[in-house]
């Protein structure tokens, strides 16, 4: 398995999913849980920009070669971190997506895959 490089927060995290029903500012999520979402699009965006430095770099270019500034929010440059809440609403792969969120706390390390979705 290849794997990207994510920051983590120091302490508990929220829920980043801007579409979960647990709205706005997010679900408390614990230091070591909640659940990981990585899209096609994100494993596509960081194929060339394993890590932090890499990605950083990689916006930059993007940016110099628009024009503008470019903001990327959750799921475009880093997987969404999220409450299981949102995770059964995306339909993922609960097991799969709360292991890959446990690696995630205890590596800075994502799979450069997208999540599996449940059967």
């Amino acid at each position: 398995m290849e794997y990207f490089e994510v920051e983590r927060p120091y302490g508990d995290a929220r829920c980043s999913d801007d579409g979960c029903p647990c709205g706005y500012p997010g679900a408390v999520i614990p230091r070591g849980g909640g659940y990981v979402y990585i899209s096609q699009d994100l494993v596509d965006f960081r194929r060339d920009a394993r890590s932090l430095r890499d990605a950083q770099k990689k916006i930059e270019r993007m940016q110099q070669q628009t024009g503008s500034i470019l903001i990327l929010g959750p799921g475009v440059a880093v997987p969404i971190l999220m409450c299981e809440q949102g995770a059964r609403q995306r339909g993922l792969d609960l097991k799969i997506a709360a292991a890959d969120a446990k690696h995630w706390w205890e590596t800075g390390m994502v799979p450069l895959r997208p999540t599996p979705l449940a059967k």
